[in-house]
């Protein structure tokens, strides 16, 4: 009997992408310690030590998507696409033999679809203070080069399948980013701006989503704030939306598999 092939239809494809990601975000994930409550340890300095890579600190980012962001639960974006800024703190951290410590990090992307669907245009911003080697280091860690989850991202960008993943160029900026409270500022003057304001539960204890399947800092949870203010300026693209969702946390990004190639167009 002749055997009969079908096309997978969409909702297939769909299905076997997601599976492939969450099953290299798991494996990150899983090699990931749960250090919020040990950063001052040193089982924290001893992880640091043993990796390639190994940067750690807080981050928070805002997107065009109601709150809360659908794309945590791997549903469509609200508009059908996610544009979002997002900032990193490096408390502390190494790329190779680089130090990167105290150094900050910001970046626009924009998901034309369901986030699984890939093709992400990202811009890198790094922090005016890096040298030529941090800056170098900072920009490999941000394209992937070194895998972990930050690889996992980044295997998202644009790109033909097998092709090296396409980033904007990379730029150094003057990048502040500031808290009060449950409030957040990141600022490049000119560039781009994300103002939040943290959303109260109950007793005013913040809202924390534990647990979602995509997330840009797992395995940590993630407070939920909404953007009061987001734009971007540069690389020909003018954006701006208010009232979208914010998230917010702690990170620790190392070095792994997923690693990738990029290229600046």
């Amino acid at each position: 009997m002749k055997e009969i092939k079908k096309d997978k239809g969409i909702m297939s494809k769909i299905s076997d992408s997601r599976r492939g990601f969450m099953k290299g975000l798991a494996t990150v994930a899983a090699a990931t310690p749960v250090v919020g409550a040990l950063m001052k340890s040193k089982d924290v300095d001893a992880a640091m030590a043993d990796h390639t890579m190994y940067l750690r600190g807080s981050y928070f980012e805002s997107c065009t998507c109601e709150t809360i962001c659908p794309c945590l639960l791997l549903l469509d974006p609200t508009t059908g696409f996610c544009k979002a800024i997002l900032g990193w703190d490096i408390q502390k951290g190494h790329v190779g033999t680089v130090d990167v410590s105290g150094l900050k990090v910001a970046m626009w992307l924009n998901a034309p679809d369901n986030l699984l669907k890939g093709q992400f245009e990202m811009a890198v911003y790094i922090d005016e203070r890096a040298s030529r080697s941090q800056f170098n280091a900072l920009r490999e860690a941000y394209h992937g080069i070194h895998g972990g989850h930050l690889g996992v991202i980044a295997s998202l960008g644009k790109g033909a399948e097998g092709a090296p993943r396409e980033y904007l160029p990379t730029k150094s900026a003057k990048i502040q980013m500031t808290q009060v409270g449950g409030n957040r500022h990141l600022l490049i003057e000119g560039v781009l701006e994300n103002k939040m304001e943290q959303l109260g539960g109950a007793s005013g204890r913040p809202v924390v989503l534990h647990d979602m399947p995509l997330a840009v800092a797992p395995p940590y949870p993630v407070t939920i704030s909404r953007a009061t203010k987001a734009t971007f300026t540069d690389h020909g693209i003018n954006h701006s939306w208010e009232g979208g969702n914010g998230l917010s946390s702690p990170f620790v990004y190392m070095d792994g598999g997923a690693k990738q190639t990029a290229i600046e167009v």
